[in-house]
């Protein structure tokens, strides 16, 4: 996963923590719910890389 990829995972994470500290989660909920939330972003990333490249073979294809 590119670093910059990993920083915007970061503070999506981070924002969200503090969402959860300010309605007083206890910490066990908020490392779970971190865990799921890093799971989903890097899905998310590494479904969408793959559409990208799917669609950039696609548009070389009709280039040719």
């Amino acid at each position: 996963m590119a670093i910059k990829n990993v920083q915007k995972e970061k503070l999506a994470v981070d924002r969200c923590m503090k969402h959860l500290d300010v309605v007083n989660v206890e910490p066990k909920v908020k490392q779970l719910v971190s865990m799921y939330m890093t799971s989903l972003y890097r899905q998310a990333y590494e479904e969408g890389f793959a559409d990208s490249e799917k669609e950039k073979l696609k548009s070389e294809q009709n280039f040719l």
